[in-house]
């Protein structure tokens, strides 16, 4: 399929390219890239990473230090601070048995998707996966189907197929919040081809009175939702990497509202307090992992947009 590379293609050329990237890999090993920004001479590292090649952990900072231990590719480590040299290349500390060493930044990539939580008591809601690309293609459809899958697992629209709820969405030529914008099949120049919060919440309703608008909601209400065991609909981002905010033509809304532009919906169905995950259900040909804390709120707190099921 040719795309022409418009703005507003950028979000299927970026939900089909992530559906082929992510995929090819476990997604115990999806990761991203480092990226080096000025830091204080020491900080605190939450984060585990993964390392790129066969990387030695050296007794201080440089590879002029001596080689503790050899670690093999693959390996994930989790170390508690990091300092630049002068370079300003990050050096990770890690624990190696009873002692301590460095182990250069350029050779680790941060690990932020998980097959599991990592914790036997987290809240793990069994929300079903509905792919938005097959049997039925609608690379602009996630909004409907995490909305189907959080209706279905509350026991909602069981009879109710993907593609008659995609049908039957409002439709609006360029308003995402008066209804869906163009098409969820197909790519439309210069159109933002979502439908947001407010409608989505109206047409939810058709299903069960229990869909909420919770958009502006905290981390923290979004937690207690799932230890109530409802499942949200969250406007997050693709590949929760960081947000890119754009303006777009939306008809009676402005000729130049600002959005984020690589904006993604899935469904959130987990939460661990003890590995700090979340648990998602991603409608773009991934279905359920486990995303870690900052990667997901960040995404989130974009636009704080959210639709709940009771």
């Amino acid at each position: 399929m040719l795309l022409k590379r418009t703005k507003n293609s950028r979000k299927l050329l970026a939900v089909t390219a992530l559906s082929a990237t992510l995929l090819a890999a476990s997604l115990a090993n999806i990761v991203q890239p480092l990226t080096a920004q000025a830091a204080s001479a020491s900080e605190k590292v939450s984060n585990e990473y993964i390392l790129k090649v066969n990387s030695h952990v050296r007794s201080g900072i440089g590879t002029n230090h001596k080689i503790l231990k050899t670690l093999k590719k693959g390996t994930t480590i989790k170390p508690v601070v990091r300092k630049q040299n002068k370079d300003k290349v990050y050096w990770y500390k890690i624990k190696i048995g009873s002692t301590y060493g460095w182990i250069s930044g350029k050779l680790l990539t941060k690990k932020f998707i998980y097959k599991t939580s990592g914790d036997k008591k987290a809240i793990s809601l069994n929300v079903p996966y509905i792919n938005q690309l097959k049997p039925v293609y609608a690379p602009f459809g996630c909004e409907g189907a995490s909305l189907l899958q959080a209706l279905r697992y509350k026991g909602y629209a069981k009879k109710t197929s993907y593609k008659k709820l995609l049908n039957n969405m409002p439709k609006t030529t360029r308003n995402p919040f008066k209804g869906f914008a163009g098409s969820p099949y197909h790519s439309i120049d210069g159109v933002f081809q979502s439908i947001f919060p407010k409608p989505l919440t109206k047409y939810g309703k058709k299903y069960s009175n229990t869909v909420k608008d919770i958009s502006g909601a905290s981390v923290s209400t979004l937690r207690q939702e799932l230890a109530n065991g409802n499942p949200i609909v969250v406007y997050v981002t693709l590949n929760f990497s960081k947000p890119k905010w754009t303006k777009w033509n939306m008809g009676s809304a402005g000729k130049n509202v600002k959005m984020v532009d690589n904006l993604h919906v899935m469904t959130l169905a987990g939460y661990s307090s003890k590995t700090k995950r979340y648990k998602v259900i991603d409608p773009n040909n991934k279905g359920e992992y486990w995303v870690n804390k900052y990667e997901f709120e960040r995404a989130y707190n974009a636009l704080k947009y959210a639709v709940v099921v009771r």
